[in-house]
């Protein structure tokens, strides 16, 4: 009685609502409030949420990037309108606004988290802000309570979204903290726009970019204020390009918005000139962002980078490796005029021919900075080189490198004869060798299974060499790995299989749990038995 009387007096927006979800579950905002503004960009321990699904035997579950799902949904999905999706949720919230019953939250909550509201928010805001059934207060007051109560993060979104229609500062606090997360940050940023003015947006839009580095940064480069001061120009060139993802996703806009070929106009330092190579080398190649092509200025922003790297003074890799880009560039009849491609064609080659990159080259490949060890390991073999002996070193050096892949890009018989060594000697082929499974071998328990496979995927080249791991590889939980342990065999003329290679492929036959495994297995079994019978009755 007491709770009905006070129910009559309660203004709103502080009318509660049920609690549909078990209440030990915790709330995304509260997860994500332990970690103010202050903070900087969240720190990997934030980035999985409370509602990730528990991996089990320390396999990771196959899961998506935070934010990447609507990335992926936003820039290569066709946007095809779903009202119908749109007018039932639209219904559940007026059934619970009108009547805040258990059975009512529960049918709109199970409705809310089933997936991504990306594809029928647009008709959602559409239908609720044309509707004369809703009640303004009761709906700021439930979409707060989703927006800071709920656990799961697709309901979050939606409050989120239904957020544009309360200009409030509370709204923006809360997207805010939710929008630090590059989940929510697509959702943050397109209801601050609706409920800021101009000048406040861009101020909120900079704090919220330089707490996101992966999906969410993307999302906001590509959602920019509508006019950048200088300060937010500079920013973009200099730090705002750089994502998790790909820097081809943000690369025109930060050109395009930033005002590139005007920066590139005075003097310039290093991080100025290497934001302009990143940016650049980026628009060359394009997709999934937009390319050069589209960039206004794109020839004045060459013209004027490679200016600044003629004079040799700019001793780093990534400016040779970008002269060589802009110069194949070049062969592209659309891109300029013919004077122009020749004006620029010369720059470049004048810069690649300046005598101290092969020196730097040399230093980047023992270089304990990652980046630039691969981006050296690219120009090495550009120029014909090989750099095998340097990735060997490293790789007996720091182990932790994960350079299998790295070590069996040669065509060296004796190169691959140490890698085989190597493996043989590092990884623990009795634990890998555990038995096929339909498994993809993803977590950390799969390290050396990963590590195997990249060995496997490149035996087939050397036929004869790297047996014992092949028959490790067909024992391996990973399909992954014993479709490339298959691959090698059936490349290799069988006259280099070794005489228990029958008995091996028979058990992997009886055992393997994928269909077309079993074929192919069957297959080369019967080839290696034919043959065998045909050498019998000649002698």
């Amino acid at each position: 009685m007491k709770e009905w009387i006070a129910n009559i007096f309660r203004q709103p927006d502080e009318q509660r609502f049920p609690i549909v979800w078990p209440p030990e579950q915790c709330a995304i905002y509260d997860w994500l409030a332990k970690w103010p503004e202050a903070t900087g960009v969240l720190p990997q321990a934030a980035m999985t949420l409370p509602d990730e699904p528990v991996a089990q035997d320390g396999e990771d579950l196959l899961r998506w990037a935070p934010g990447a799902l609507d990335g992926v949904f936003s820039h290569h999905v066709a946007n095809d309108s779903h009202q119908e999706k749109a007018a039932q949720v639209t219904q559940a919230i007026i059934r619970v606004l009108r009547r805040s019953s258990s059975k009512n939250m529960q049918a709109f909550y199970q409705l809310a988290k089933q997936d991504t509201p990306l594809g029928f928010i647009d008709d959602l805001l559409r239908m609720m802000g044309a509707s004369q059934a809703i009640d303004a207060r009761r709906l700021r007051a439930l979409v707060l309570f989703l927006a800071t109560q709920a656990p799961d993060r697709q309901v979050v979104k939606l409050a989120m979204a239904l957020m544009a229609f309360f200009p409030y500062q509370q709204s923006v606090n809360i997207l805010q903290t939710l929008g630090s997360h590059d989940e929510f940050t697509l959702y943050a940023v397109v209801a601050m726009r609706a409920i800021l003015p101009p000048e406040e947006f861009a101020l909120a839009w900079l704090a919220l970019a330089k707490r996101t580095a992966g999906w969410g940064r993307i999302h906001l480069i590509e959602r920019l204020p509508e006019t950048p001061d200088h300060a937010l120009r500079q920013w973009l060139l200099r730090e705002g390009y750089k994502n998790e993802v790909m820097v081809e996703y943000t690369a025109w806009h930060c050109a395009e918005y930033g005002l590139l070929h005007d920066a590139l106009a005075g003097e310039v330092d290093a991080q100025l000139l290497q934001g302009a190579a990143e940016i650049l080398r980026g628009m060359i190649s394009g997709e999934p962002g937009p390319g050069i092509g589209e960039y206004t200025y794109a020839v004045q922003a060459c013209e004027r980078y490679l200016a600044h790297i003629l004079p040799g003074s700019a001793g780093d890799l990534l400016h040779y490796k970008v002269a060589g880009e802009i110069g194949r560039l070049m062969g592209e009849e659309t891109f300029a005029s013919e004077a122009e491609r020749e004006h620029l064609r010369g720059l470049c080659e004048q810069i690649r021919a300046l005598p101290e990159w092969p020196a730097l080259i040399e230093a980047g490949l023992h270089d304990d900075d990652s980046m630039i060890f691969h981006t050296a390991l690219q120009l090495c073999r550009e120029q014909e080189g090989d750099p095998w002996p340097a990735i060997y070193q490293r790789h007996r050096e720091k182990p932790e490198s994960v350079l299998w892949y790295q070590l069996m890009q040669t065509d060296n018989p004796d190169h691959i004869a140490q890698v085989i060594a190597l493996a043989e000697s590092e990884l623990d082929l009795t634990a890998i060798s555990c038995g096929p499974q339909k498994s993809q071998g993803r977590g950390p328990l799969y390290q050396q299974h990963s590590a195997l496979s990249f060995v496997l995927q490149d035996l087939s080249r050397f036929p004869g060499q790297g047996w014992i791991l092949i028959r490790t590889g067909l024992k391996s939980p990973m399909t992954f790995s014993r479709n490339k342990a298959l691959n090698a065999l059936e490349a290799w003329p069988q006259a280099s299989l070794p005489a228990e290679a029958v008995a091996i492929l028979a058990e992997a036959k009886s055992r393997e749990p994928e269909k077309e495994l079993q074929d192919r297995l069957a297959q080369l079994l019967e080839q290696l038995v034919d043959k065998h019978k045909r050498l019998i009755c000649r002698l």
